[in-house]
């Protein structure tokens, strides 16, 4: 938008009067160079992160248009003497870039067409056309008179209808929006073919490599924020394995060493516990529901072996609408939490009935919050750095318990000593 408005001001009096043409038009056209490299640059970084070689292929494209057609057209510019020659350059680099977009869109795109290695063939092919066409007569007739000129004006009306299509059809927002800024360039060129040579026709190629690099760089965002979605959720599943993992291991050394009844007990615990590490690694949906008694009974029980000095007081029959595996894990960390951030102190685990909800109370009276982190321990990586820790286990927690539609909050303990994480689930039946 804010290149549509600065086209129809440069092209409206007195902006006219003041910009002479040429010199406006080789700043607009030195602005098309650098926007058209940056937009060669994110396509590259594109290829890499969407791993794509259609993408690679664009990258390509993108280059030879940079690299070779708008630097010619700078250079006849400044000189005039080199006009044809240049002339001859830009075309054969315009037909090159189209050539590379086709590829781009072909089911089993040519390696030899993608990439760095795509870009500089493009290169030395375009400069190569350019060279033979001014050295072979007929060529260089039918290039003054303009026949090669028409014919790549034809051909990029067909790749703009292309990918205009290609992109609504298969919902590739990218593909239409570079061919939405190659309409653009596309009306350049008639101008251009027309004789109109002023600050128009310049303008809008600025606007459609504006258009183009923007529908470059919204993919490039969207594939980052994936990839970065992807990185966080395997932050968040290391950090699961590890509290699942301590559990299990204070619970072999105990196994071999206990009656009958709590070995029985204890091995259904260990069984749970090993269905739901099957579960984080195998992401799969779990049934919504479950009974609060038990899954608190079995983290509390596989805390206890690793060391911790935990008590557990539930109101029977309580049930919640929130996945076990879930509840388990919120559970799981908080008491993680107890036994990293309150060493030896004795932990409360409390559940109680509350209307249409289930309050799970977990409390300890320990050291209480570090002073640097009240406030703000349910953001991302924020952890008390003397105990170590991740900085994940209470902003996930949150996440977990806000999906199915609970809260979950830290306060001091109500004496002063201590802290209560209150946990609120939707009640079950």
């Amino acid at each position: 938008m804010i290149a549509v408005v600065a086209t129809i001001a440069v092209n409206l009096s007195p902006a006219r009067a003041v910009i002479p043409d040429q010199p406006g038009q080789l700043m607009l056209v030195v602005a098309v160079a650098g926007i058209t490299a940056c937009g060669a640059v994110m396509a590259f970084v594109l290829a890499r992160i969407d791993d794509s070689r259609g993408i690679a292929g664009l990258a390509a494209a993108v280059t030879v248009y940079a690299l070779v057609a708008l630097p010619s057209t700078i250079i006849a510019f400044t000189t005039p003497g080199s006009q044809h020659l240049t002339g001859l350059l830009r075309l054969s680099g315009g037909l090159i870039f189209l050539v590379l977009l086709a590829c781009a869109l072909a089911p089993r795109q040519p390696t030899w067409t993608t990439g760095w290695q795509g870009g500089l063939l493009g290169i030395g092919v375009s400069i190569a056309m350019a060279v033979t066409i001014n050295a072979v007569p007929p060529l260089d007739a039918a290039a003054t008179a303009g026949w090669l000129n028409y014919f790549v004006v034809v051909a990029w009306a067909v790749m703009t209808l292309t990918y205009i299509a290609y992109g609504i059809r298969n919902r590739v927002p990218m593909a239409y929006g570079i061919g939405s800024g190659m309409v653009l360039v596309f009306a350049a060129q008639i101008l251009r073919e027309t004789g109109n040579v002023g600050l128009g026709g310049a303008c809008l190629r600025l606007c459609g490599a504006i258009i183009m690099c923007a529908a470059l760089a919204r993919r490039l965002r969207e594939r980052w924020q994936t990839s970065q979605l992807r990185v966080d959720r395997i932050a968040e599943l290391d950090h699961e394995l590890h509290n699942v993992l301590a559990g299990l291991d204070g619970m072999t050394h105990v196994l071999s060493n206990v009656g009958n009844d709590d070995r029985e007990m204890l091995s259904e615990a260990v069984r749970e516990e090993i269905g739901r590490l099957r579960n984080l690694l195998d992401q799969r949906a779990e049934p919504m529901g479950c009974a609060v008694d038990p899954v608190l009974t079995r983290i509390v029980t596989l805390r206890r072996t690793n060391g911790l000095d935990v008590e557990l007081d539930v109101e029977p029959g309580l049930r919640t609408t929130m996945p076990a595996d879930a509840f388990a894990q919120v559970v799981t960390n908080l008491l993680a939490n107890c036994e990293r951030h309150a060493p030896g102190a004795k932990v409360l685990v409390k559940a109680r009935s509350n209307g249409r909800s289930v309050q799970v109370e977990v409390r300890d009276d320990g050291p209480g919050l570090a002073p640097e982190v009240r406030g703000k321990v349910f953001r991302r990586g924020v952890h008390d750095r003397s105990r170590g820790g991740s900085g994940l286990g209470l902003h996930l927690s949150q996440q977990l318990v806000g999906a199915s539609g609970g809260s979950l909050s830290l306060r001091p303990a109500d004496d002063g000593h201590g802290t209560v994480a209150a946990l609120a689930v939707p009640a079950g039946r």
